[in-house]
């Protein structure tokens, strides 16, 4: 054994060392094509700045070229180093080192737009990387394998796979401040130079391990189970381009009875849209087989058993139902409000009693499993869409009547499940979208949303023939409404935002000129009228300077020199050099502070009063008499009144810890968050400043509603009187089938650890 270790560990060590020394070259050369060839990029007439960019990325590359090379190889020796520790835990599920992006997949909707469309690129040259390599690959993940005595799987990567080499690329660039379009323009390179060697590279390592004896006879074949069970494979299995994804993914059901119960591994979030959802498709439907085995004979028709309805007689059985739903429905959708929303497990039986009547039986024949999982599957659905916290409560109730439409549906167009592009997807996610945004659950709504939903619902009730074209054409009109809608909501929501930040931007600077004040007063007993002169007309004066100007400009500067002098005055020693001086500056002060007056609107009898007073004590400091100063009481309340024309500071202080932590995620909060108050209305909080915590609310016709401050909205949260609702990017068929998945993986999950216990 102790020798086999030895030479596991030799085999990964010349592996590693065989994948450094290559890249090292071939990612120098890649690097110097790369400085030549972003100049040629550089004079194409391009639109905008593209021509900058490209200049730009040279620069950086050539200025950081030696920092690039040595993260790209850092990047590669750390796959390695990952790939020993989980040889060594025995697999953890660790992030997908196919990836790109190297992101944990729950971060994904946080990512920006750019973020996405580089992680796109790599993605794609990775795939089309494995399968140019898709022989040598094999070869590998076999030899691999046997080194590490585990198979090459989801959690235990080819550390040099060419997702590891698309990782180390996207981080050695992150280093370099590039333009997005340049970076793609290096991808596109960095797949026509370097991705070509690592045919070459994979060749040398298989050679390597070889050598070391190492399964040296492997061919390229796909070898059986010993068990006979010959709908599973052993080892990395080769991608075929012959077998289709769902047919390689699902067993079949007596394979499912054969091997029992198990989890499925969720797709890769990294996946361009399109190939993720049809993974995830697979996925649900091979969960669904599993589970579907253990299910009454009556239920399921088994191998062998013949299925006794056609599709003919199941889409005619759902045509049925939708004219009873329509008819039911036609008092509760002539509501605005207080939808009873349908009964979807009732739907589902009421499907299997119309089969029956139907074929005349005298009790209703097993389903075959595909006809199964697509009731199912439609009916999770919609079970989903009602648990859904985005939606209102009356617009998910209308929503559920379109289960038995979208049943009919599914038994002809298997599409609507696999494409995001079906045009019933598409117009279930629009619909949903806009009922959360203008419809609220006390009732309300918005530009008539609820009844431009219940429209479209009732349209789709009533059409006896509802195909892609129908459905595209309703989807058109609805979207229609919502784009004039949007568009005047933009507009609102834009000044609302832009006198927000104005607002916000006076607190702040008020704000800064308190605080640059009471530095310079604290711990002096400053007499009351040249008090009231600071915390007042002074403080708006130097706020109208911050705004116009900045803080390092001479103006701002001649403001807090003028503070700095007037408390000069106050503790001249009485030297008659120091007051000679003393006075030929307070000529200069007493011009500024008439600007000040004059710029500000000053009162001018308050104005007067206030000069003359701010006289008087400098008179009695000539004659080396002390002033009185302020009562601790009068300092205290114009202390206060600035604070409250400043606005006031969060002060977190008196916070609980509950209100704290929600503090910390309002900060992380996205724009366009939605807050629902217990009655049911909603407001949206279209910006905020996560430094003044000042949060700006508008309700659902785009208008402002109101600011209200940080600590507020902890309190009212804590208090249960303002809920957010909890946000997703995804729109709502994606989340649902992603929460479905994640439902029959728990099940699964629970079924294999009962059976593992039972056992």
């Amino acid at each position: 054994m102790s020798n086999w270790h030895g030479l596991s560990d030799r085999g990964v060590a010349m592996i590693r060392e065989l994948v450094l020394e290559t890249s090292r070259t071939a990612f120098k050369t890649f690097l110097h094509t790369v400085h030549d060839r972003l100049i040629d990029y550089a004079q194409k007439p391009t639109e905008g700045d593209q021509g900058f960019e490209f200049l730009h990325a040279r620069s950086q590359i050539s200025a950081r070229h030696n920092e690039i090379l040595r993260i790209f190889l850092r990047s590669l020796d750390e796959a390695f180093d990952r790939f020993a520790e989980q040889e060594q835990k025995g697999g953890i599920g660790a992030v997908d080192a196919g990836s790109p992006a190297g992101k944990n997949a729950a971060n994904i909707s946080l990512m920006e737009d750019a973020d996405v469309e580089e992680d796109l690129a790599l993605s794609s040259i990775r795939k089309r990387a494995e399968v140019d390599n898709t022989e040598w690959l094999w070869a590998l993940g076999r030899r691999m394998s046997m080194l590490s005595s585990r198979q090459i799987d989801e959690e235990l990567q080819l550390p040099l796979a060419p997702g590891s080499f698309c990782q180390a690329i996207k981080q050695s660039m992150a280093v370099a401040m590039i333009p997005l379009q340049a970076k793609l323009v290096i991808y596109k390179l960095f797949e026509r130079q370097f991705i070509p060697e690592l045919s070459e590279l994979y060749q040398q390592a298989n050679a390597k391990l070889v050598e070391l004896d190492v399964l040296p006879h492997l061919d390229y074949e796909v070898e059986k189970a010993k068990l006979g069970d010959t709908g599973r494979f052993t080892g990395a299995e080769p991608r075929k381009r012959t077998q289709s994804a769902a047919e390689a993914r699902i067993p079949v059901l007596q394979d499912v009875v054969t091997t029992g119960i198990h989890p499925v591994a969720a797709p890769s979030k990294d996946l361009p849209a399109g190939e993720y959802q049809s993974q995830l498709l697979d996925s649900i439907s091979q969960l669904q087989q599993q589970l579907l085995a253990a299910a009454p004979q009556h239920r399921v028709a088994r191998p062998g058993q013949p299925v006794q309805y056609t599709e003919r007689q199941l889409v005619e059985a759902a045509v049925q139902l939708q004219q009873f739903d329509q008819v039911i429905a036609a008092d509760i959708l002539a509501v605005a409000s207080q939808i009873k929303p349908l009964d979807i497990v009732r739907a589902r039986d009421n499907l299997l009693h119309q089969l029956q009547q139907i074929t005349h039986a005298e009790e209703a024949p097993a389903l075959g499993d595909k006809d199964v999982r697509t009731i199912e599957l439609v009916g999770m659905l919609f079970e989903y869409i009602l648990n859904d916290e985005q939606i209102p409560d009356c617009v998910k109730a209308l929503l559920s009547y379109l289960h038995t439409p979208i049943l009919k549906l599914a038994f002809v167009e298997s599409d609507f499940f696999r494409h995001q592009e079906h045009p019933a997807r598409l117009l279930l996610n629009a619909m949903a979208d806009a009922g959360s945004q203008w419809v609220s659950n006390d009732g309300s709504c918005q530009f008539d949303m609820l009844e431009q939903i219940r429209k479209t619902v009732r349209e789709i009730l009533g059409s006896e023939e509802l195909d892609t074209r129908k459905l595209a054409a309703l989807l058109m009109a609805f979207n229609g409404y919502v784009q004039k809608v949007e568009m005047r909501i933009r507009l609102l929501e834009k000044r609302a935002m832009e006198r927000a930040r104005g607002e916000d931007r006076l607190i702040e600077v008020k704000q800064r000129v308190n605080l640059e004040i009471h530095k310079r007063i604290a711990d002096r007993e400053i007499p009351s009228a040249m008090l009231l002169f600071l915390l007042q007309p002074w403080s708006d004066y130097m706020a109208h300077l911050l705004l116009r100007y900045s803080d390092d400009s001479e103006q701002w500067r001649q403001a807090l020199g003028l503070v700095e002098d007037m408390l000069w005055g106050l503790e001249l020693s009485g030297s008659a050099g120091e007051w000679l001086r003393w006075r030929q500056n307070y000529l200069w002060m007493e011009s500024l502070i008439d600007k000040c007056f004059d710029v500000i609107g000053y009162d001018t009898d308050k104005a007067l009063k206030l000069k003359r007073s701010i006289s008087r004590i400098y008179q009695l400091r000539e004659r080396n008499l002390k002033p009185e100063a302020a009562t601790e009481d009068i300092r205290k309340r114009l202390v206060q009144m600035s604070e409250r024309r400043a606005g006031q500071r969060a002060d977190m202080s008196h916070l609980s810890n509950q209100e704290k932590t929600i503090i910390e995620k309002l900060r992380l909060m996205e724009f366009g968050t939605w807050f629902e108050y217990k009655n049911g209305r909603r407001e949206k909080v279209a910006w905020f400043n996560p430094n003044s915590l000042q949060f700006l609310f508008v309700d659902q016709s785009g208008k402002r509603s109101g600011m209200k401050t940080g600590n507020e909205l902890a309190r009212a949260i804590s208090n249960g009187d303002l809920r957010m609702i909890g946000a997703s990017d995804k729109p709502l068929v994606e989340r649902s089938m992603e929460s479905i998945f994640t439902d029959l993986n728990g099940r699964a999950h629970a079924r294999a650890s009962g059976a593992q216990h039972v056992g």
